[in-house]
């Protein structure tokens, strides 16, 4: 039976959806289906046995299905699955002759893309986009078509460049055409490399995140596109540690790997651990208050001494060689973060500096690509019918 406890208005939710006959048999006519589960506790998307490819084509790029991007605010999920083996791509045999003078003959063929699927949490429904052909999936994400609730239609959208060329390219698939369609838009960096660790739907836009740079932001659906740029804050708390690079576009990806960048309480915040050659790292957060004149305000800058005791107090192992990991940032209450150390998962309030819950991760979830943190929009914290049965403390969504 579902636990009497309030629904959770924000959950951990793995990236890797799982297949559930006894959940489609219970709930006919729904794809998608889950059940909330309090944090610390992770939450797994449901789909049905239909969803994904009953013959999944070993030779694929990809082995299981997994989150590649998210439009919060609507629940829709793009998932990339391993696809039927009989969409594999047609081969064309090559006489070789090898040299012991024998004819051998082999099959060349295209390595076969993954199927890519919009699953809709607050509908319950799954829709595949069709031919899908990414340059490069990190650069690409999901938004919900504007007004409107659970259902409503979606794009699919790729950032396409070429360094030194001013302008770029959105590659989208909209499901109202069931089309997909090209459209230019400026590369406010032309000389930059872009490389995205997200794509995130925020504010009615599709947001490109790189690490090592800033965001770009443009809305798909208007009528004339805009590409902004949004530089990172620029970095404290510590330097930089390890050796300089000569290079500049590679020092700043290494620093690219000690930020993070995610929505919390409406707006963009930015978590980055510096590492000063002698002491415990640093964390500084600062939040986007304006994109337009990209304006971030420090909000704290914690070292992990300072936390150390608490830290210790919570049972945690100490971390030898690698610091922890940022995990997310708590989407409602940015002053709590959460860490990944070894295989536990904890939280951490900045302010107070004090371990505010941990737990032990036995699921293999102990890297951030492996959960989101996902505030529930207001149809799912509602009560909306439609999962598998819950485990002890989980709530039927």
């Amino acid at each position: 039976m579902a636990s009497s406890s309030p629904s959770p208005s924000w959950v951990i939710l793995s990236t890797v959806p799982q297949v559930s006959a006894a959940a489609a048999e219970a709930h006919p006519g729904r794809d998608v289906s889950l059940a909330l589960a309090a944090p610390p506790s992770v939450t797994h998307l449901t789909v049905a046995p239909t969803v994904f490819a009953a013959d999944p084509d070993p030779q694929a790029d990809i082995e299981t299905p997994c989150v590649l991007a998210a439009d919060h605010s609507a629940g829709l999920f793009l998932v990339l699955a391993p696809p039927s083996v009989t969409e594999r791509p047609p081969t064309k045999a090559r006489v070789w002759r090898g040299p012991d003078g024998v004819e051998r003959t082999i099959h060349v063929g295209r390595v076969p893309k993954p199927a890519c699927i919009v699953l809709d949490a607050t509908s319950g429904a799954a829709s595949r986009v069709l031919d899908p052909d990414f340059l490069n999936a990190s650069t690409v994400g999901v938004i919900a078509a504007p007004g409107g609730a659970g259902g409503r239609g979606y794009m699919v959208v790729e950032f396409q460049n070429i360094v030194g060329c001013d302008e770029a390219t959105l590659i989208c698939f909209s499901s109202e055409t069931g089309e997909w369609f090209e459209a230019d838009v400026g590369n406010p960096l032309p000389s930059w490399i872009w490389t995205f660790d997200d794509v995130i739907s925020h504010d009615g836009k599709l947001w490109w995140v790189d690490l090592a740079k800033g965001l770009l932001a443009c809305d798909p659906f208007a009528d004339q596109l805009d590409m902004a740029y949004v530089r990172l804050p620029k970095g404290g708390g510590g330097g930089h540690g390890g050796a300089r690079h000569g290079c500049s576009y590679c020092s700043q990806r290494k620093r690219a790997s000690r930020r993070f960048v995610q929505v919390s309480d409406g707006k963009f915040r930015c978590v980055e651990m510096s590492c000063p050659r002698e002491g415990a790292p640093k964390f500084t957060m600062h939040t986007l208050l304006d994109p337009e004149a990209a304006e971030w305000r420090l909000e704290y800058c914690v070292s992990f001494a300072e936390i150390y005791d608490s830290y210790k107090a919570a049972g945690l192992p100490m971390p030898k060689k690698k610091a922890p990991k940022v995990a997310f940032i708590h989407p409602e209450n940015p002053d709590v973060v959460y860490f990944f150390v070894k295989k536990y998962l904890f939280a951490v309030n900045m302010r107070t500096k004090k371990v505010v819950e941990s737990e032990a991760r036995e699921d293999g979830a102990s890297s951030s690509p492996c959960v989101l943190a996902w505030k529930l929009p207001p149809a799912l914290t509602a009560g909306f019918s439609g999962s598998q049965p819950p485990a002890d403390g989980e709530e039927v969504c």
